[in-house]
């Protein structure tokens, strides 16, 4: 069995509160969410890029870069979202030549035959209240939005609610003392 990754965190909590704000979140939590990384390469060689979904997702995330960011520590404070079967064969082809047709210079570089890798990719939660409580998944590595990770988030937070596991929910500002070590 191949060891879950942890994806080391560049955003820290007073930059995740910032861009969180300006995208009309109140608060907000770290998170880590449980994906799986598939290398991007020509065959034969490493990899050059990485496509990190679940088999539930319709769309990848890429993430560019021969080597994996990883850290030697396992997730820390926060939410862990651990709800995602690997994707399977079929599916990364899919999501790659979504990834290909969206970035055309890249039609030569292919998904590797390799099993793709459980990794933990750091997160900020954002959350807004109004008539109903909105939800924004900011990324922990470039702080850029990631919509097409929302419905994974809801369904893991339903189910730590379901078993009693529910976090609680923090103001951005009360969240500044516990976040210094992430």
């Amino acid at each position: 069995m191949v060891e879950c990754l942890t994806l080391a965190r560049r955003i820290d909590v007073t930059a995740a509160q910032k861009r969180l704000q300006r995208l009309g979140a109140h608060a907000c939590e770290p998170a880590w969410v449980r994906l799986w990384a598939a290398g991007l390469g020509v065959a034969d060689d490493e990899p050059g890029a990485w496509l990190l979904s679940v088999q539930e997702m319709r769309r990848a995330l890429l993430l560019v870069g021969a080597e994996l960011p990883a850290q030697k520590e396992k997730p820390s404070a926060g939410v862990k979202i651990d709800n995602g079967s690997p994707p399977t064969p079929k599916a990364l082809d899919r999501m790659w030549l979504w990834e290909r047709i969206a970035t055309p210079r890249h039609w030569r570089t292919q998904v590797l035959d390799s099993p793709p890798v459980p990794i933990w990719l750091p997160c900020w939660l954002g959350y807004a209240r109004g008539r109903h409580l909105r939800l924004t998944v900011i990324s922990g590595l470039s702080g850029e939005t990631l919509p097409m990770l929302k419905p994974i988030v809801l369904k893991g937070l339903q189910q730590a609610y379901r078993n009693g596991q529910a976090p609680a929910t923090q103001s951005s500002g009360a969240n500044e003392g516990r976040e210094k070590s992430v």
